[in-house]
């Protein structure tokens, strides 16, 4: 053994435990399920049917299930289990105005701070945008939204929008998801989001926030309109939420 290799450790990677890998599979399982649609809001999970899903134990599974509680994505009620969350009109619009803040800020300061590479990848993501809307592909869809937003959060350089949105990522992801199944609002959607990505590259900070706030308001109004047509309560507060947030 040369002298070199004497001073170097025999092992320097800690494995990660099984039980750990295990539930991130199924978390990522599960989240996935309920971001392409397989289950719909208001839902009720059954731990059977998705230990058979996962092929995770119910423990693993319930530290799962845990997880994306956490995130928002579902709840729990005593005695019934979980269930994917149904969010109200208030809450939407709560997300969206917080959403508004972070993300126009961050579309203004990747305006400003991202590189050239960075900006390239970004036009990248719009034609891959582009072509999952031809093929209506929707997984693929939320898949490459998700790439533009983390591309934009991170290429922002601000760490703290960024954790700022943790909280209710999921749920954003979610909203989003349900909109791609609407054909009208995805051409709509993607119009909105070449004039966001034109304005970034131009690197028109000013023009990248009006683009930003255009395209939250419109997504906005978007699940508010789906949300009063699928459950008739929600229309009274859905155009309360929406003149409040005007």
């Amino acid at each position: 053994m040369s002298a070199g290799s004497a001073n170097m450790p025999e092992h320097t990677t800690q494995a990660i435990p099984l039980d750990t890998t295990r539930r991130t599979r199924a978390r990522n399982l599960l989240r996935n399920a309920i971001l392409d649609g397989s289950y719909t809001a208001g839902q009720k999970l059954v731990e059977r049917e998705l230990c058979e899903l996962t092929g995770a134990s119910r423990s693993v599974l319930r530290e799962a299930l845990a997880s994306l509680e956490a995130s928002g994505l579902i709840e729990r009620e005593s005695y019934r289990g979980y269930s994917v969350s149904l969010l109200s009109a208030r809450k939407v619009g709560e997300i969206f105005e917080l959403r508004s803040s972070l993300e126009t800020l961050a579309a203004e300061l990747f305006a400003e701070r991202a590189c050239d590479n960075e900006m390239a990848e970004l036009e990248e993501l719009l034609l891959a945008l582009e072509r999952c809307v031809a093929s209506a592909d929707l997984a693929q869809m939320r898949l490459v939204k998700e790439s533009y937003y983390e591309l934009l959060f991170s290429g922002c350089r601000n760490e703290e929008t960024r954790r700022a949105l943790e909280n209710i990522i999921d749920r954003v992801h979610y909203l989003r998801s349900q909109l791609m199944s609407d054909p009208i609002r995805r051409e709509t959607a993607l119009a909105e989001m070449r004039r966001l990505t034109a304005a970034l590259v131009n690197r028109d900070r000013l023009a990248a926030r009006a683009a930003s706030l255009a395209h939250l308001a419109a997504a906005r109004d978007a699940v508010l309109d789906s949300m009063a047509r699928d459950t008739p309560e929600y229309s009274t507060s859905s155009v309360q939420t929406r003149d409040r947030h005007v």
